[in-house]
């Protein structure tokens, strides 16, 4: 199983160092931390992310694990994360899939009306008057990345037929694993 998402921990790997280079750059001007949830919701994701982060949800303490469910059983569409704990913080953060990972960072990306646009978390960068371009994250490109690993994915999972396009974080903790 562990072929399968060898496309998918590359490109998260990628992203991340990514992530990392920008954080080092402006970390003095973030106020994103550990227990800061106000961007973390109950976002749909792609086979790719849904399954290996329900793997990585299997690796959980009972009690934990409990919690998150009860928390996914009364979540709605992007409402909080139920992998939020009682402290705000993330219970898979090492798992988190590819956009929690940008969560904070200036990202572009393109609005649907043919406009580039920036956009980043309001508690973040207001003592900056502008923010660099070598500082932000394009976002189009990455979810393009993200769609054709997810692409390759499940042609191999699942040959021509997947079986959900995209689930939320709360279907995917319920979600049984053959």
């Amino acid at each position: 199983m562990d072929a399968l998402f060898e496309n998918y921990e590359t490109l998260l790997a990628r992203v991340s160092a990514r992530c990392e280079e920008i954080e080092s750059v402006l970390s003095g001007h973030m106020a994103c931390r550990k227990g800061c949830g106000g961007c973390c919701l109950n976002i749909s994701l792609f086979p790719v992310e849904a399954l290996r982060l329900r793997l990585a949800f299997d690796t959980l303490e009972e009690d934990r694990t409990a919690f998150a469910l009860a928390q996914a059983a009364t979540s709605s569409d992007e409402g909080p994360c139920p992998l939020l704990d009682e402290t705000g913080a993330c219970l898979l953060y090492a798992h988190r899939p590819l956009i929690c990972r940008t969560h904070g960072l200036p990202i572009l990306f393109d609005d649907g009306q043919g406009n580039r646009r920036v956009d980043f978390c309001p508690e973040n960068f207001q003592a900056l008057e502008s923010l660099s371009g070598e500082v932000m994250l394009d976002l189009d490109p990455m979810n393009q990345m993200l769609a054709a690993v997810n692409a390759m994915f499940c042609k191999a999972l699942f040959g021509d037929t997947p079986p959900f396009e995209r689930l939320s974080i709360a279907e995917t903790l319920s979600l049984e694993l053959e």
